[in-house]
């Protein structure tokens, strides 16, 4: 049987309607549990730019002190008190309750020792360039002029409708005859990019009331690089179609708006 409490940090082609993905992993506060003479967890591991926040919850008379000295509570006492402590350096580091232990006692259930496992931070930086309102307009790629797409971003709730008119494969061995088509897809997206479903409507009449239909057939990634320059890598399942679009605004007008709002949170 373990003698050890661990814990370990938990760690947009054709038509496109984004909604926006998780933000980035920021620094994170775990809590410890100090009672019943014993840390809760007393074995953790945590990433550069973590923080402990020890509890002392059990009305018992406990401190909690590094082993080296470096970093601990005033004085013991049985208040409820709190101590939160920042990791910054990788490595290993112990700690203690001077009252019912010592620095250098084995990590385990009758021993009211801790053991701290600070790993590199290997978060990925947010983005330079943020997905924004000023991006909405038409876009397309100039090889395959007559087919594009367009955007509508609504900031608030991360919301990016994006439709696109595109054709056909060119033979029925693909997706049926040479005709337009209408593809979208939807979800969310987060700083300058976004992984989405790709959706295409068929069974539609011109300006007539005829129910349409709305099927999944792939994925596709919707990526902005600035203002002007964007990109779609899009896998469909059947047929089986990769590849990657890239894109360039049809009329330019909003890259100033574009580029006061093209910073995210957290990269300045």
């Amino acid at each position: 049987m373990s003698t050890l409490l661990p814990l370990r940090r938990a760690t947009a082609l054709f038509a496109l309607v984004a909604i926006g993905a998780a933000a980035p992993l920021q620094a994170e506060i775990i809590d410890i549990s100090v009672r019943s003479n014993i840390f809760i967890p007393n074995d953790v591991t945590i990433k550069a730019g973590d923080s402990l926040r020890f509890r002392n919850q059990g009305g018992g008379f406990h401190d909690v002190v590094a082993d080296d000295g470096s970093w601990g509570l005033a004085q013991p006492s049985t208040a409820n008190w709190t101590l939160t402590r920042r990791f910054d350096n990788v490595g290993v580091e112990f700690a203690h309750c001077s009252v019912h232990s010592q620095p250098g006692q084995p990590i385990s259930l009758s021993n009211m020792n801790i053991k701290i496992t600070i790993e590199p931070d290997d978060t990925p930086p947010p983005p330079s360039f943020a997905i924004n309102q000023g991006l909405s307009g038409a876009w397309f790629n100039p090889a395959t002029s007559g087919q594009g797409i367009l955007f509508d971003i609504e900031p608030n709730t991360s919301f990016l409708f994006g439709a696109i008119f595109t054709y056909e494969t060119a033979t029925a061995a693909k997706l049926g005859a040479p005709e337009h088509r209408w593809l979208t897809v939807q979800g969310n997206y987060s700083g300058n990019a976004a992984q989405l479903p790709i959706f295409v409507t068929s069974g539609g009449v011109f300006d007539q009331p005829i129910a349409t239909t709305t099927a999944p057939i792939g994925t596709a990634t919707i990526t902005f690089d600035s203002c002007t320059a964007a990109s779609i890598a899009y896998v469909i399942d059947d047929p089986p179609l990769t590849g990657t679009i890239p894109l360039q605004r049809v009329i330019p007008g909003t890259e100033a708006l574009c580029a006061q709002l093209a910073t995210p949170t957290g990269a300045e």
